[in-house]
């Protein structure tokens, strides 16, 4: 398991907004595989959908 802390953007799907955040992640080995996967955000708590390809968390709201 890696940890990073990354800027990136987080997209609300129902409403469409968007905010930019720094946020700590756990990265597993199956996350590092694929382009879009999920990804523990310690400050959610929670695991959230990232797309690696534009950098981007897909939140529903």
């Amino acid at each position: 398991m890696k940890a990073r802390l990354i800027t990136t953007t987080f997209k609300y799907c129902n409403s469409g907004r968007e905010e930019v955040k720094t946020v700590n992640c756990l990265f597993d080995d199956r996350a590092e595989k694929y382009e879009l996967t999920k990804v523990y955000v310690v400050e959610f708590g929670q695991e959230l959908v990232f797309s690696k390809l534009d950098n981007h968390f897909l939140v529903n709201d």
